[in-house]
């Protein structure tokens, strides 16, 4: 047995030398048009289910779906299959019930997390509010919204905080109109030219729509200044104790999508187009360029910004106010990213 061995490994040493004696380069690290292949094959570790939600139709939720179409959560060893949620379905009911592991969501996790739920966001890719607030021809001046319905995909949704930032800079609040709430964004667009309501924050591609319509924009929120959860990751707390490495995955896998929607207009936009249904290039175009000078590169969810988002909330629930805004966000996962030079090695 021994001889046997030892002629065995003289022969390969012979086919080394004879192939040319130079030990083989170390292979390549997967792309994400190998993942596949790789994840498929038998010696391959087999990829851990995820399933991902967003609350909206809209450019801001295009780094989980640049994630999926582009193979990046593949080849950070995920099998994630994307839920679009409605924002008048409870987003953050479908994450409680498991029905989801994590969830591309606005202020609506902290709501849920105040009446106890055990949401924390673990990356936060859009901090601004990305909306237009739109007005029907009835409306002349901001002013005269007063008295009237205006429309929100929900009371606590990203619209309805949307729409009080817009009437705060109207010199109007809350009590001066009557929230009316629609399914989704489109929704809004459909009920200010059927006149059912006055006015509503909108987000793209519906707000491009808008402007073909000839409604009114009377401002942008997002240049209002304020910064809170937008499009940020959230998952549950328990999910973090028994799938740490599968949530650092997850978070890797968005950061890095983040840099391909900066680096790579194109395949964005035409990604952003499958998810939204979207064929018209200037629309793509448009969306595309309203939503890339907000994106955070280093996508931290910062205390700060939710405790915007609690000073927002406490004006429907009291137990927003004194709520410690570092018990809604774990930064720790992208941390481990920035320390380990993963996200400046995006940009190089």
């Amino acid at each position: 047995m021994r001889s046997a061995l030892l002629v065995a490994l003289a022969v390969a040493a012979i086919v080394a030398t004879a192939c040319g004696g130079t030990p083989a380069a170390s292979p390549a690290a997967p792309t994400a048009a190998t993942a596949a292949t790789t994840a498929a094959s038998p010696t391959a570790k087999p990829l851990v289910k995820f399933s991902v939600g967003y609350a909206s139709v809209s450019g801001t939720q295009a780094a989980a779906w640049v994630a999926k179409e582009k193979g990046i959560f593949q080849k950070n060893g995920l099998d994630v299959t994307l839920e679009s949620i409605a924002g008048g379905s409870s987003p953050t009911a479908a994450l409680l019930s498991d029905q989801i592991q994590a969830l591309q969501i606005s202020v609506e996790a902290v709501s849920a997390t105040l009446e106890g739920a055990d949401i924390v966001y673990v990356a936060g890719p859009v901090s601004s509010p990305l909306f237009w607030f739109i007005a029907g021809p009835q409306i002349k001046t901001p002013t005269d919204l007063k008295g009237q319905k205006i429309a929100a995909t929900g009371v606590g949704t990203a619209t309805y905080f949307a729409d009080i930032l817009a009437l705060r800079s109207f010199g109007l609040d809350l009590k001066d109109v009557q929230i009316i709430t629609t399914n989704n964004v489109p929704g809004i667009l459909a009920a200010v030219q059927s006149g059912q309501v006055a006015g509503g924050a909108v987000s793209m591609p519906t707000y491009s729509e808008a402007k073909k319509q000839g409604l009114k924009t009377l401002v942008n929120v997002a240049d209002l200044g304020s910064k809170y959860p937008s499009s940020w990751l959230a998952v549950r707390r328990k999910t973090i104790e028994t799938r740490r490495a599968d949530v650092l995955a997850l978070v890797r896998s968005i950061t890095e999508a983040i840099a391909f929607e900066i680096k790579d207009p194109a395949e964005t936009q035409r990604i952003i187009g499958i998810y939204t249904k979207t064929t018209d290039p200037a629309l793509l175009k448009e969306t595309y360029d309203t939503l890339v000078p907000y994106l955070n590169k280093v996508p931290t969810p910062k205390a700060e910004q939710v405790g915007t988002a609690l000073e927002l909330i406490a004006l429907d629930n009291p137990k927003a106010k004194g709520a410690d805004p570092t018990k809604f966000v774990d930064p720790s996962f992208v941390q481990e990213l920035e320390k380990a030079g993963f996200i400046d090695s995006l940009y190089r």
